[in-house]
């Protein structure tokens, strides 16, 4: 705003200037040349009508928030008697009713509210499309480093849409028991699978595609072992073995686990007990996906690559130090886009 107060009074110093000469071709030339907008030279209402629509024009903020407050102080400078921020106009609550869940707070915002929020802001989809596949997140999330207190929000979306958060619990612990935290988002769930979902005007069917978790996350939702546990496979009946200070899965073929086995709770090795989610209708064998980042680039790749470059001088050997590996890496971080939130590090620190 301060930029703007100096453009205006800059302008209205040339305007000074150029009306304070009585020719008019010199005024035109003057224009001209400081490549002035139409309005220099005009009364001093229209002087005011095009600073309000320079002002308008200069926002370059991205938040709607942001944008709000600055439009209402440009509006304020011309006369108008506005609140100072956009949390007054939109009379934004100051606290928000939760519900107590033992040691933590609960809130549930609505699985219908969400999808048709994102409906309503998606004609593409609304045409080509008449089924919501949707895929689900639910994780723990540390608030402070000196605190326990944690946030759990379960995300949901589908297609390319923006994630939207339908519930959330905050607490110092995982919220206990699973039931209460999962039943409201269970009971919408079943009701929109059975009876669908009206979207202006048109009916959509809602389906669950997939379980987007961590490993420990999917344990504590399916009520399963750890993924360090013996019997922990998700996908197969293969029984690890513990090599090395650590559990090691060596059968590259095994029986299949399958959806109805664990819905009757047959896998003693497997599983702690029925999980909510048996009693929802939901396949927590198929359902489930094994998140490529935590599996794979965390997983496999950090381990070989921690073998390869600080395990035994034969393996050692593989990778030359000083070449190889610190030259790819500086054009793999040179070559990484602004969007990825860790770029490369040295192997060596």
């Amino acid at each position: 705003m301060a930029y703007l107060q100096m453009l205006r009074k800059r302008k209205a110093d040339i305007n000074e200037l150029l009306l304070s000469d009585s020719e008019d071709n010199q005024v035109t030339d003057t224009s001209n040349e400081l490549n002035l907008p139409d309005d220099v030279g005009h009364s001093t209402s229209d002087t005011s009508d095009s600073d309000f629509h320079t002002d308008i024009g200069m926002s370059n903020s991205d938040s709607e928030v942001e944008i709000i407050n600055e439009l209402m102080h440009i509006l304020k400078q011309h006369g108008h008697v506005l609140p100072k921020d956009a949390r007054t106009l939109q009379d934004t609550p100051q606290t928000v009713d939760s519900q107590l869940k033992r040691d933590g707070q609960y809130i549930y915002y609505g699985l219908e509210r969400g999808i048709s929020r994102v409906l309503m802001q998606d004609a593409f989809f609304r045409q080509k499309h008449d089924t919501v596949h949707l895929d689900v997140n639910v994780d723990g999330l540390p608030l402070f480093k000196s605190s326990k207190l944690q946030f759990w929000p379960m995300l949901v979306k589908y297609s390319n849409c923006i994630p939207f958060i339908v519930a959330l619990y905050c607490g110092k612990s995982k919220p206990e028991p699973l039931e209460d935290y999962l039943k409201d988002f269970l009971e919408e769930l079943k009701d929109l699978r059975d009876n669908g979902l009206m979207c202006n005007g048109k009916k959509f069917g809602v389906n669950l595609h997939t379980f987007v978790c961590d490993a420990p996350a999917r344990a504590y939702l399916k009520y399963i072992k750890g993924h360090t546990a013996y019997g922990s496979c998700e996908r197969c009946l293969v029984r690890g073995q513990y090599v090395e200070r650590r559990v090691v899965f060596n059968q590259l073929s095994s029986t299949l686990r399958t959806v109805v086995a664990f819905s009757r709770v047959e896998y003693s090795s497997h599983q702690t007990r029925a999980s909510p989610l048996i009693a929802a209708g939901i396949p927590c064998v198929s359902a489930f996906v094994l998140d490529y980042m935590h599996t794979v680039c965390l997983g496999v790749v950090r381990r070989m690559l921690v073998y390869l470059t600080g395990g035994p001088k034969f393996v050692d050997c593989l990778l030359d130090r000083n070449v190889t590996s610190q030259t790819n890496l500086k054009y793999s971080k040179a070559r990484c886009p602004e969007s990825l939130c860790d770029s490369p590090v040295d192997l060596m620190s």
